[in-house]
């Protein structure tokens, strides 16, 4: 640094960059009758496949409290801890990931169809 005790700013990332006005407002598209039908039915499907994935998870995971209660008191039985503990560490992981897998199978299913009836509708 200078004796004059002022620093000196380093551009290290490059020259500064200008910054972009913001974009106008999108003009919506046309719309057909036939897309809107068809994108609230994929809205539809897509619902009801999050809350099947919502219930199988409350029905595997969110029941294991329940489980766990009607488990022997760890103090009297000290095995059943260990029990909920292998639960946690290992049984619950494959059943997150085998709904989440379920889930986004579907998903992808749906609006691979979606758009297969879409082509459809189109032609």
């Amino acid at each position: 640094m200078g004796g004059s005790g002022t620093s000196r700013r380093e551009v290290v990332t490059g020259a500064p960059r200008t910054s972009r006005p913001a974009p106008g407002p999108i003009a919506p598209a046309r719309a057909r009758p036939q897309d809107t039908a068809l994108l609230r039915d994929l809205i539809r499907r897509q619902l009801r496949l999050g809350l099947a994935a919502f219930g199988m998870l409350a029905g595997s995971i969110g029941s294991l409290p329940l489980v766990f209660a009607a488990l022997p008191d760890p103090a009297v039985r000290p095995g059943s801890a260990l029990l909920v503990w292998a639960v946690l560490g290992a049984g619950a992981y494959p059943v997150l990931v085998g709904i989440g897998r379920w889930y986004v199978v579907r998903a992808e299913r749906n609006e691979r169809d979606a758009l297969e009836r879409d082509e459809g509708a189109r032609r």
